[in-house]
């Protein structure tokens, strides 16, 4: 899935929930899925953000994945 909007995630079931540093997306996906959730992590650069990310990203400093879940 590359450039995905969040209403295009919304329309198959997704919640956009948060955007955390990656290396930090484990833990909160396991936590999700013990609370009965299937759990989608994508590169924030490559879905819709705001205008503050966006910098962030174009300067490839971005290191950020955004956590979309749903129910099972």
């Amino acid at each position: 899935m590359t450039n995905t909007t969040d209403k295009e995630l919304e329309k198959q079931g997704w919640t956009k929930r948060f955007s955390v540093e990656e290396v930090r997306a484990v833990e909160y996906k396991t936590n999700y899925e013990e609370l009965g959730f299937e759990v989608l992590i994508l590169p924030t650069a490559e879905v819709e953000t705001d205008i503050t990310c966006d910098q962030c990203i174009h300067a490839g400093a971005c290191t950020l994945v955004t956590i979309f879940t749903k129910p099972k």
